[in-house]
């Protein structure tokens, strides 16, 4: 009986040491291949760094073309129009945008692909390593900034008063109608329009009549503010009277053929701002009816005119204010 006591603490003893045994080398199993994921190497971070920039680069580069197409598009018309705000038309711009990156994004991903950037041959677990996730982190980041960056270079080209032009000719969309629906009756004239000035562009832009009835608005025209009729009307800020244009040293023939109106005689008036004085647009009538030029009367009148537009422009000014 006491051999087999002795036995059977032994035995005891001995089960405890073995257990302990296997959990230390269950523990050193563990830690060997569950915590100590090996590093990547240099080579590695750099592809995987490669792998996470390019296709943001793609995505960048779409995000912010579209965008900004996009949205210019839905200014000059839609904003134009309905007097949509430029923000407004950019966050439509974006649902575009953000549309396009989900139907096209796999092409992005396949196009890179193709090009031979491939992620690097590592493990999840190295993966999920702290360097390795701050790696596609930065690589992202620096590509959809490039992206972004070359996507926006299409401003570089485009017009970017445009839109802003379009939606001022709607604002005095009134203005126009007066001069210009009622100009002939008024005037007595073939067509007329005013002219506003931009000096930051060093011109004058208006929206001529489509026909000679003055019953329409056509495109935006615009001439050098140095180099024009209503130009030297606006430097000098005085009435002129010119019953001859083609002897005139002033006259832009090709500007008068682009316009598509064969242009004889020339009224022209300049409109002040009626807070500084300034001269910030010019009414302009073409060929008297029944020829023999403009009169002294039709000068008055045009005085008048101009004078009627200054005060709509202050009317706008005070509702933009």
């Amino acid at each position: 009986f006491v051999r087999s006591a002795a036995f059977h603490r032994i035995s005891q003893s001995t089960r405890r040491h073995v257990s302990l045994v296997r959990s230390s080398q269950r523990r050193n199993i563990s830690s060997k291949h569950g915590n100590e994921v090996p590093h990547p190497s240099n080579t590695e971070l750099r592809q995987l760094f490669l792998h996470a920039m390019c296709p943001m680069i793609g995505f960048g580069i779409m995000d912010n073309f579209i965008m900004i197409q996009a949205g210019d598009a839905i200014d000059r018309t839609f904003g134009a129009t309905l007097g949509i705000a430029t923000l407004t038309a950019a966050a439509f711009g974006q649902v575009f945008s953000d549309v396009s990156g989900v139907l096209f994004g796999g092409v992005v991903e396949r196009g890179v692909t193709k090009m031979g950037i491939t992620p690097p041959n590592i493990t999840a677990a190295q993966r999920r390593l702290a360097v390795c996730k701050n790696v596609i982190i930065g690589g992202s980041v620096v590509g959809v900034t490039v992206g972004c960056l070359l996507g926006a270079s299409c401003l570089l080209f485009m017009d970017l008063s445009a839109a802003d032009r379009l939606k001022k000719a709607r604002e005095l969309e009134s203005i126009l109608e007066t001069v210009m629906v009622h100009g002939d009756e008024v005037i007595g004239c073939e067509r007329s329009a005013v002219f506003w000035a931009d000096e930051k562009k060093g011109e004058m832009w208006s929206r001529y009549a489509s026909g000679s009835d003055g019953k329409s608005l056509g495109s935006i025209f615009h001439v050098p503010i140095d180099s024009s009729i209503v130009g030297l009307c606006k430097r000098e800020g005085s009435i002129l009277n010119i019953p001859d244009v083609s002897k005139h040293k002033e006259f832009n023939a090709d500007k008068a053929k682009e316009a598509g109106f064969v242009c004889r005689e020339v009224l022209c008036a300049p409109v002040r701002d009626r807070g500084t004085g300034e001269v910030v647009a010019v009414v302009e009538f073409l060929n008297k009816k029944g020829g023999g030029g403009f009169k002294a009367d039709d000068e008055r009148l045009a005085k008048m005119l101009a004078h009627h537009v200054a005060i709509f422009l202050e009317r706008i000014n005070d509702d933009d204010d």
